[in-house]
């Protein structure tokens, strides 16, 4: 505490002062910060997308999403460019150790809106073939360490059914074709301990809410009715 070490900002590895157990948002360098753009305090209620104004207090995407279908976001970060280049380097270019500054900051997020709510947290799942070619489930790194820093439970609840071409760069009305039906629960799963959770669904991107929704149908056709999710970027 007294002799603080030299730490590197945790996106550019520029060096730094931080004290021990200090916020993940001191330990990045200034450079990084400007670049960055938390979502503030005007959002949206429903996927927490940054507003500019309080007339409202939904966005242009959740007006044409039947509240039914709903699920509650919240997010980090607005996706700037600097946050789509953070979120390529760390799921296509090999740096998988930003997988707990982007958990961390998941997590940190996550106590700001709903405190210490006790959430079972899960994450959408990859197809087998996708699985191989990238080695590793963002969305299940993700969890992984939010429920370490958070001390909450992580579960394998989903499975996707069947394989769907990347969501980047397709049209909303072919990004909700897309995805219809594609999840389902795991058939190890326990529903009946499932119905009384809080669930958080786990996800590196809030584009559309196509790729959270039908995650969270599954899940609430078995009557889980407090389903969330968690986001890096919207």
């Amino acid at each position: 505490m007294l002799f603080p070490t030299t730490h590197r900002c945790h996106f550019c590895s520029t060096p730094l002062s931080a004290q021990p157990f200090s916020s993940v948002w001191s330990q990045l360098c200034l450079t990084c910060k400007r670049q960055l753009q938390p979502i503030g305090l005007l959002y949206c209620e429903v996927c927490g997308k940054a507003l500019k104004q309080e007339k409202t207090n939904l966005c242009s995407d959740c007006k044409q999403v039947h509240p039914t279908e709903w699920v509650i976001n919240r997010s980090v970060f607005a996706y700037t460019a600097f946050v789509k280049q953070i979120i390529w380097r760390y799921k296509y270019k090999g740096q998988e150790k930003l997988a707990k500054p982007l958990g961390w900051l998941m997590a940190e997020t996550l106590k700001q809106h709903w405190g210490k709510k006790n959430f079972l947290l899960t994450f959408v799942p990859l197809h087998a073939q996708r699985l191989r070619e990238r080695g590793f489930n963002q969305a299940e790194q993700l969890a992984m360490v939010m429920g370490q820093y958070l001390h909450l439970p992580v579960a394998d609840l989903l499975v996707r059914k069947r394989m769907t071409h990347r969501q980047s760069g397709k049209r909303r009305n072919e990004r909700l074709s897309s995805l219809i039906g594609a999840f389902a629960l795991r058939p190890n799963v326990d529903c009946d301990q499932l119905t009384s959770c809080s669930i958080l669904l786990v996800d590196d991107i809030y584009t559309t809410g196509a790729t959270l929704r039908e995650c969270s149908k599954p899940l609430k056709e078995q009557g889980i009715q407090h389903v969330y999710s968690m986001t890096i970027a919207r």
